[in-house]
């Protein structure tokens, strides 16, 4: 099982410019999408709000496409199942390899005392002082303070599905005169019409020490591009 986003960005100093999400992963054939462990639904990777010199790295997965039924209380944890976050930096010509520089692995264990499922374990975070974990559902820290997360939380996606079923509907159609307009498929028509508003997601969230992900040269950050993908341990 391989499910892979890739997510292209510039770095600046103190901000993040160039910031656009290139795919989405939420509706998939029936044999990926029953797998909801090993399934990546986005990849999001941000400067924090909090502190301008920390990185944020998201994984969800798990994710119900519209309009199934949303996720309230059951965390699909599988200690099989690796999740690798990957950072690759540009070049000096600002041209990349697709190599990853940074791979971060994120693994879920389970409990000693009552054998089940009961948290997340994070090696090789650019900043972190070494692999630490911590228990589900709860903010933990590394030895030098980077926080993480894993558990369920409100879905961040936002996707149209109405406006885009109307879209797909229309096509069976002669395009009107003048051709096809926003509104002509309701998209635009409700403020923030959002499917997966209310919804929950599966998350893996952890933070990154900027100067470790992309240290300045000259004052000037390099480019980086970011991807995930899962790995399932078949015995």
């Amino acid at each position: 099982m391989l499910r892979r986003l890739l997510l292209a960005l510039a770095l600046f100093p103190l901000v993040l410019a160039g910031v656009p999400a290139t795919a989405a992963d939420h509706v998939e054939s029936p044999g990926t999408d029953v797998d909801q462990a090993a399934d990546i639904a986005d990849v999001f990777f941000f400067v924090s709000p909090e502190n301008a010199q920390r990185l944020i790295g998201v994984i969800t997965f798990g994710g119900r496409p519209a309009p199934r039924s949303r996720i309230d209380g059951t965390f699909p944890c599988d200690t099989r199942v690796l999740y690798t976050f990957n950072i690759a930096r540009a070049n000096a010509a600002g041209a990349f390899t697709h190599n990853p520089d940074i791979r971060v692995f994120a693994r879920f264990g389970n409990s000693s005392v009552t054998g089940r499922c009961s948290g997340l374990q994070l090696e090789n975070v650019p900043g972190a002082g070494g692999t630490f974990a911590g228990p589900l559902e709860t903010v933990f820290t590394s030895s030098t303070g980077l926080k993480a997360f894993a558990g369920i939380r409100n879905e961040p996606f936002f996707f149209d599905a109405e406006g885009f079923n109307n879209m797909v509907d229309a096509f069976a159609s002669p395009p009107p005169a003048g051709g096809y307009l926003v509104n002509s498929f309701g998209l635009g028509q409700r403020a923030r019409r959002d499917s997966f508003a209310g919804r929950n997601i599966n998350a893996i969230v952890f933070e990154m020490d900027i100067n470790a992900v992309a240290p300045a040269v000259n004052g000037v950050r390099p480019k980086v591009e970011v991807w995930a993908t899962t790995a399932r341990r078949v015995q």
